[in-house]
């Protein structure tokens, strides 16, 4: 797979590891939104392993755990003997936690957002963060402008090279488009979720697709089938929060997904490929900007996640093949 160059003049593989699930276990009103049984040297074995593999593009959010993700991620680059100037930090920042690391709330304001980065910037033990996203998906408009406002007054003092919004709103996505420096948007988009509707936009307004959920929370790797025990509510797959599509309210697999699955599997994986890879290899197909987020939690699922990078995209042969099925999904 060839290098992009990315909008502060670094190459990289058009692949970037997602690192939620290194924040570890966090709730937000009582309501799981991290992960639990997180062990932070498995956390760094999986950075190192992608880092290996060829990733340079990690993805994180300063609420990851109340910032712990920043935290793990500062230990592996500083344990790492690639140069810090090859990796192209993103992170995202509107959400606040507390001492705990669960989530308290929203905010939009320019003091608040400036000294989200500046904590950032101390986390991550960098002097200047690569990409700072924008977190609340469905933020007003109207709203979000001094966020916007400060993403460039921090861009000017250095601290950031780049800034965008991780939403699903069309609109919202390219409303900034213009300012310098607005350079992404992330949003949801897996052969479960196709958001053409925002890859027409992302790609018109030359921007960077980045790609939220890539493998559909892991039913793209084939790891959940029908038969799959039920997480619960104190899992963050059975939280039943609205964006949570892909498990139903006791945290079971939803099985529309797994039917769709059943159907393009042996196509995904005709060229040699795993489930994984032929999942992200669709991602990768489906534009020049898109940049898949996979999320890893062990070594092996990163070592099956990133091979991928030998692969590439989809051929068009198989892309067509699977637009025919997928039209009656």
């Amino acid at each position: 797979m060839k290098n992009i160059t990315t909008w502060n003049g670094k190459s990289a593989p058009r692949i970037g590891i997602g690192t939620w699930v290194m924040g570890g276990e966090q709730y937000w009103d009582g309501k799981p939104t991290g992960w639990v049984g997180v062990d932070d040297q498995e956390s760094l074995k999986t950075l190192h392993t992608a880092f290996d593999m060829g990733v340079r593009i990690i993805d994180t959010a300063n609420s990851y755990g109340g910032g712990h993700s920043e935290e793990i991620i500062a230990q592996a680059l500083a344990q790492s003997d690639i140069s810090r100037d090859e990796f192209i930090i993103c992170t995202k920042v509107g959400l606040d936690c507390n001492e705990e690391g669960n989530i308290i709330g929203m905010f939009d304001d320019k003091p608040t957002i400036l000294r989200m980065i500046d904590d950032c910037l101390r986390r991550l033990k960098v002097e200047q963060i690569d990409l700072v996203k924008f977190h609340l998906n469905e933020h007003p408009i109207d709203r979000s402008e001094v966020v916007f406002e400060a993403f460039s007054e921090a861009r000017q003092a250095g601290k950031i090279a780049g800034f965008g919004w991780s939403t699903d709103d069309v609109e919202g996505a390219t409303a900034f488009k213009n300012l310098e420096g607005y350079v992404a948007v992330q949003h949801n988009f897996s052969l479960f979720s196709p958001a053409d509707e925002m890859l027409l936009a992302t790609d018109k307004a030359n921007l960077w697709a980045f790609n939220r959920q890539p493998l559909a929370m892991g039913l793209l790797t084939g790891k959940y089938t029908a038969n799959t025990t039920p997480f619960g509510k104190d899992d963050i797959r059975g939280s039943g929060f609205e964006w949570m599509r892909f498990f139903d309210e006791n945290g079971a697999p939803m099985k529309e997904f797994l039917a769709e699955l059943d159907q393009i599997r042996a196509l995904i994986t005709a060229d040699g490929r795993s489930l994984a890879q032929g999942a992200l290899g669709w991602c990768l197909a489906k534009g020049e900007h898109t940049i898949p987020l996979p999320g890893c939690r062990t070594p092996q699922q990163a070592k099956d996640n990133f091979g991928v990078i030998e692969y590439g995209p989809l051929s068009v042969e198989i892309m067509k093949q699977l637009n025919e099925i997928m039209k009656n999904y």
